[in-house]
């Protein structure tokens, strides 16, 4: 019966010691990390600011390029496609216990594609601008000192097109499409 109750007197403690845990301020402000996934759709470098002690406002790009060469008997086909994205999101990381917090946030992510092919004598280009809706539920580990960042999460893509399987994709219907995402990162 001794053992139920110091383990209980230790729950009612660790429960009343989480507010104190969960105000404390963040000297390191600052945030600089490489996301795999997430709003940068492929990768994304990152900067974020800290403001009010809970909430953090970001931005971010990433390139992608790609090319390509096909060849049957004499014809040969050349592509190339290239991307970059601008993901700009609020969090708020209200939810904390020390170094660890429940991530939530929202934004958009400005995607620009460009395109083009040639095959013989026919060539074609073609090139766009399309932003997509983000929101973010995951998990961060960020000491409030500074030092070494880790976040995990989900994402849900919201757009024009977007779909989970090429039977149901319309491009001019609005769509989620589930992401994940992981970074690796430095706050000061």
């Amino acid at each position: 019966m001794n053992r139920i109750r110091t383990a209980a007197a230790i729950l009612v403690l660790a429960a009343a010691a989480t507010p104190a845990l969960a105000e404390q301020d963040r000297n390191a402000t600052n945030s600089i990390f490489l996301e795999g996934g997430g709003p940068g759709l492929a990768y994304s470098l990152n900067y974020e600011r800290i403001f009010e002690n809970d909430f953090g406002l970001r931005v971010g790009f990433s390139y992608l390029s790609v090319s390509g060469t096909a060849s049957a008997g004499t014809s040969t086909a050349n592509g190339t496609i290239s991307m970059w994205t601008v993901p700009v999101l609020v969090n708020y990381l209200g939810v904390n216990w020390g170094n660890h917090s429940l991530e939530l946030g929202g934004g958009a992510t400005v995607v620009g594609l460009d395109g083009a092919g040639s095959m013989g004598a026919f060539a074609a280009s073609g090139s766009g601008t399309l932003v997509l809706g983000t929101a973010i539920f995951g998990y961060r580990r960020q000491p409030p000192g500074g030092g070494f960042q880790f976040r995990i999460g989900l994402e849900a893509l919201v757009g024009k097109g977007l779909a989970l399987s090429d039977s149901n994709r319309d491009p001019d219907k609005v769509g989620v499409l589930p992401w994940m995402y992981m970074s690796l990162g430095f706050s000061l």
